[in-house]
């Protein structure tokens, strides 16, 4: 599962259909737990009830951790950033000037920047640069770039499907796969490569796969599970539809 972006009433919904048993079944969370929907307070203490969880930073996760760590400036141009790009969301959603919960700045402080399974399954919140290790590649490039995935896209629109050796299977996040077809609502297999991102943060759902029988499940679109919120759409269900 990736992005769900403040939206437990997905995450809710995607645990419930899938039937994941938080005692016995892993999880493994591709990143931005937070920033944009109203619950992340809620949302990250669904995720810490679960025995086996993997999570993986995301970018997001690193702009509230700085927030909530004292190390983003109160006046600079990122706090704003962060603001404007759902963190002021999450600063609702735990209390203005309230900290972060121990436990929850805990997860985001122990996040891994990229995890492999013992069957060379990679998983990574953005990407990788395929000219290096990834043990060699800078954390802020496999959270944030989109190089990787426009690559794959790129190649997938041309059916010349890459295998990114060694690894058996990549999962990825960060980049919605509405933003690279409206249609794509699902998640995106190119060759060796999925991406889990199916636009929960804007107007697309939230999705959780089984790596093993690669079932997937989502959620209602996030939209209407908060119709009188924004997120990080600029405008509301309810407003779109008045």
């Amino acid at each position: 599962m990736s992005d769900s972006h403040g939206a437990y009433e997905a995450l809710v919904q995607c645990i419930e259909r899938s039937g994941f048993d938080s005692e016995e079944d892993t999880l493994f969370f591709l990143g931005d737990v937070v920033d944009g929907w109203p619950e992340t307070m809620e949302s990250v203490d669904l995720l810490l009830s679960i025995k086996n969880l993997v999570y993986l930073l995301g970018n997001h996760d690193q702009w509230a951790l700085k927030y909530y760590s004292g190390q983003m400036s109160g006046a600079g141009d990122e706090l704003y950033l962060w603001l404007t790009q759902g963190g002021d969301a999450t600063v609702k959603s735990y209390g203005a000037r309230k900290p972060m919960p121990a436990a929850h700045l805990e997860l985001l402080r122990n996040a891994k920047p990229y995890h492999i399974t013992d069957d060379h399954i990679l998983l990574v919140h953005a990407g990788f640069d395929m000219a290096k290790p990834i043990e060699e590649t800078a954390t802020d490039y496999l959270i944030w770039s989109r190089d990787f995935v426009k690559d794959c896209y790129h190649q997938f629109k041309k059916q010349q499907l890459m295998h990114m050796a060694p690894y058996k299977e990549v999962y990825i996040g960060h980049t919605p796969t509405l933003s690279l077809d409206r249609s794509q609502t699902l998640p995106l297999q190119m060759g060796n490569v999925t991406l889990m991102d199916t636009g929960a943060a804007f107007s697309g759902l939230l999705s959780i796969q089984d790596i093993d029988s690669k079932q997937v499940w989502q959620s209602d679109m996030v939209m209407r599970l908060y119709p009188n919120h924004k997120g990080r759409n600029g405008m509301s269900w309810n407003e779109l539809h008045d």
